[in-house]
């Protein structure tokens, strides 16, 4: 087909609109070989009654039609390739008929290497919130096998020219935001711009993948709404997930089949018992089939896993490191702390007037998770209210008292294989209301989460000075492979947060030293960060951790090495993750009285709109939330929110966006 076709899209005998087309440009990314091929579609007759979002329901009414000196000819939807193909060529007519016949630009990423995609998906991750992109569909399936390679498609005003064909050959079709014709040459190049930003890295691989069955020891989600991200992730790289868990779970709902190759009712419990190991081999040779690895995110099961992995003769480093790595005591002496354990008042009070330990201490959980039951304390009184407020049944009757670092506090990601480091990221946590400058949020007097920025603005020496401690930490303990999510704080800093119009940002240190900057650990947790959390990762650095923690526990390496690569030129922009916890007054029951809070705060101020990359209401009307006083944290929303311009602006953004937050407890 050429300019001098037309296609015609018909609903039975009514013609509801006319097209041409043409191509605009082709590139070619010979180092990853794959092209692409920009495309012009023009509406010249028509208006259309099929809306975008009932065009799935509609599809099998409509007939397309390539009209050529005269004839007709039937464009089948199975010449595309794939359903989702013809569907976006669909879409892509029609927006042109929808902007009032203002023509649109697409452009299809045409794979031209022999070999298997990395994850089916990969292309709508790298170019999440990518602003010139108003819509990304991808054609791939999961392990899909490219044939042959082939030469760059080479595009003439021939009649021979099949559009259906360049369709089919695409791995995904970008529908680009509408912009004056005179600008398409400018918006295509700036496009292919940001492709090779994120699209150059071997997402085409030539190594045989094939599907691995992966043990899941707990399910990493009590509620469906809110833990598909890792199942998601799984079935786009092909791993069958055989999940351990208590009976009763909602995977094990025969409406759930299909979300996990199995699901094992298996005894779990947190703290867990010492029989754990033996409760998971009993669920594996329930199961009787081969798998390729055994993995859990359930930090203090670790130990266990990794005994039951030794048995089956599967990868796991030794459940020794894993042992001190997933116990807070353990973990603070590893680290050179001066750390004591305790199990009741009495001996955390008689550990401290015999010790002399200077306050500020800081009391939490051996077994701990989420910062809950973590405090700081000030003083006696204030050392009986913590002890108190540990929540033994969830985490054990032990707890470490350590002492307090008030430098500031960072999250640190590391991506390793085999000992060596392919991905680093730093966060900035900001001030908690238990910090000595943290911010004062009516009952919240912990550590609970409440706002991470994304890329740290720590000087580049202590940036450094975290990646070298924390990495020999790690290859020290045996943990060499895997995704790791690691807590700490930069103690003798050179910069300290201050506030600054309502916002906290670093700011070098008044009170200068000449203390050396050290890299304080708080936690390791042997897992990706949180799923929310990831997700900021996702679209900040265009890396899936979860995606890439499954890879690495089936030994997967080849796509570990290949997922775990960034954007060529770093962050896309400054991201701050916001946290809305649960504070209310201890007067009220603790019901939650609100509807969705993020699509009410989306509908009351669009102007924030524009910059929430991703968000989520955790809680649901009617729901109780335990009250921050009870040592439980728990979150009622997140907002991922963004700024293409700075981080002061980014920070704006935060501010608003949690001051606009409107709910209320009963």
């Amino acid at each position: 087909m050429a300019a001098s076709h037309t296609i015609q899209i018909w609903n039975q005998h009514v013609l509801l609109s006319e097209h041409t087309w043409r191509v605009l440009r082709t590139s070619y990314r010979e180092n990853y070989q794959w092209q692409a091929v920009d495309i012009v579609f023009t509406n010249i007759h028509g208006v259309c009654t099929v809306g975008g979002a009932s065009l799935s329901r509609s599809i099998n009414d409509l007939r397309v039609f390539v009209v050529h000196l005269e004839k007709s000819t039937l464009l089948e939807a199975k010449s595309f390739g794939a359903a989702e193909a013809y569907e976006l060529f669909l879409q892509s007519l029609l927006a042109s008929v929808a902007q009032g016949g203002q023509e649109r630009l697409i452009k299809l990423i045409v794979p031209l290497a022999k070999g298997y995609i990395v994850r089916s998906d990969i292309i709508n991750i790298r170019l999440h919130d990518c602003f010139l992109v108003e819509q990304i569909r991808s054609f791939t399936k999961p392990l899909q096998r490219y044939e042959s390679e082939t030469s760059p498609i080479v595009v003439f005003d021939k009649d021979d020219i099949s559009l259906p064909a360049i369709f089919a050959a695409a791995a995904a079709c970008i529908l680009v935001r509408p912009v004056p014709q005179a600008e398409w040459e400018t918006v295509s190049q700036q496009l292919d711009e940001e492709l090779d930003n994120r699209l150059s890295f071997p997402w085409i691989i030539p190594e045989t993948a094939r599907q691995k069955t992966l043990v899941l020891v707990e399910a990493n989600s009590s509620h469906q709404e809110d833990g598909l991200g890792l199942y998601t992730a799984a079935a786009a790289l092909g791993i069958s997930l055989v999940v351990l868990d208590n009976a009763g779970h909602w995977l094990e709902s025969p409406n759930n089949a299909h979300i996990c190759e199995a699901f094992i009712p298996t005894k779990l419990t947190n703290p867990p018992t010492k029989d754990m190991k033996d409760h998971i081999l009993a669920s594996l040779r329930v199961y009787g089939k081969p798998v390729d690895g055994i993995v859990t995110f359930a930090d203090t099961y670790w130990p266990y896993v990794a005994e039951a992995a030794k048995v089956m003769g599967l990868p796991a480093a030794s459940p020794e490191g894993f042992r001190v790595a997933t116990n807070k005591y353990l973990t603070s002496v590893f680290a050179g702390h001066q750390a004591y354990r305790a199990s009741s008042l009495a001996e955390a009070v008689s550990i401290a007037e015999e010790q002399d330990l200077p306050y500020p201490l800081i009391i939490k959980p051996c077994g701990g998770w989420s910062s809950e039951g973590v405090y700081r304390v000030d003083s006696r009184s204030a050392l009986e209210d913590a002890v108190n407020a540990i929540i033994a049944s969830r985490h054990g009757p032990e707890f470490v008292i350590e002492p307090y670092c008030d430098g500031p506090e960072v999250d640190v990601n590391l991506v390793l294989q085999d000992g060596e480091l392919l991905f680093f990221e730093v966060c900035d946590d900001l001030p908690k209301s238990a910090d000595v400058n943290g911010p004062s949020l009516g009952s919240l007097t912990n550590f609970h989460e409440l706002c991470s920025v994304y890329p740290s603005n720590l000087p580049e020496a202590e940036i450094e000075l975290l990646r070298e401690t924390f990495l020999d930490m790690l290859l020290s303990l045996g943990l060499r492979s895997g995704v790791m999510h690691l807590e700490g704080r930069i103690e003798n800093s050179v910069v300290e947060y201050t506030t600054k119009d309502g916002v906290m940002v670093l700011s070098p240190r008044t009170n200068d030293s000449n203390r050396t900057p050290r890299a304080w650990l708080i936690e390791i947790n042997p897992r990706p960060l949180g799923m929310t959390g990831s997700q900021i990762i996702e679209s900040t650095y265009g890396i899936d951790y979860w995606g890439l923690a499954l890879l690495s526990a089936v030994g997967d390496t080849t796509r570990v090495r290949a997922l775990a690569r960034p954007f060529l030129k770093g962050p896309q922009y400054t991201s701050v993750m916001v946290f809305i916890p649960a504070d209310f007054s201890s007067s009220c029951e603790g019901i939650f009285d609100s509807e969705d809070i993020c699509a009410d705060l989306v509908a009351r101020r669009p102007d924030l709109k524009a910059f929430i990359s991703k968000c989520g209401c955790l809680v649901k009307r009617g729901q109780h939330v335990p009250h921050p006083c009870t040592g439980r944290n728990t979150f009622l929303a997140y907002f991922n929110v963004f700024s293409r311009n700075s981080r002061e602006e980014a920070l704006d953004i935060a501010k608003k966006v949690r001051e606009a937050v409107r709910y209320t407890f009963i």
